[in-house]
């Protein structure tokens, strides 16, 4: 019995493993967006930034040396014609075609989209540096052990000198 019941659980395994790995590439994920021109625009803009991103991903692997440049200015030319083809798709689109994930780097982080209070000079959320000052700093509570400045107490890194506050 037990030599039977090992045979059949492998097969088992098998099959559930075989489905998991093959299903993702048997379905088409399609992204319907017919109807409301905002999904439309969305869609499209998430589509150019993973394009530009797979540019630069394909730009540093050519500079590590793992792509040679006949496969580099072929996977390029490719992608800069579907960059094109997205581009001219949001062409017809009235508005504005800021990219979805990031915010402005106005009223937010550039790295990681934080919110940053004006006159912060590093990113609370990640330290990434922001804009200068441009104006007074309002106090919020505990002081950075660096600098002296005021930080809140959910605040990873310094906005005034960018030092990690979580040791």
């Amino acid at each position: 019995m037990e030599a039977f019941l090992v045979p059949v659980i492998l097969f088992l395994i098998f099959i559930g493993t075989a489905y998991y790995v093959l299903v993702p590439f048997l379905s088409e994920k399609v992204l319907s967006v017919d109807g409301d021109e905002a999904a439309r625009t969305t869609a499209l803009e998430l589509r150019k930034v993973n394009l530009y991103g797979q540019i630069r991903e394909a730009e540093f692997e050519r500079q590590m040396g793992l792509v040679d440049d006949e496969d580099f200015n072929r996977t390029k030319a490719d992608l800069v014609a579907e960059v094109a083809e997205v581009m001219r798709g949001l062409e017809g689109i009235p508005g504005d075609h800021t990219p979805p994930e990031r915010g402005d780097s106005a009223s937010g982080c550039p790295h990681c989209g934080a919110p940053i209070e004006p006159g912060t000079r590093f990113c609370t959320q990640c330290g990434t540096a922001t804009a200068p000052p441009s104006g007074p700093r309002q106090r919020r509570g505990a002081e950075c052990p660096g600098c002296g400045a005021a930080v809140s107490s959910g605040d990873r890194f310094c906005a005034s000198c960018g030092r990690g506050l979580l040791n």
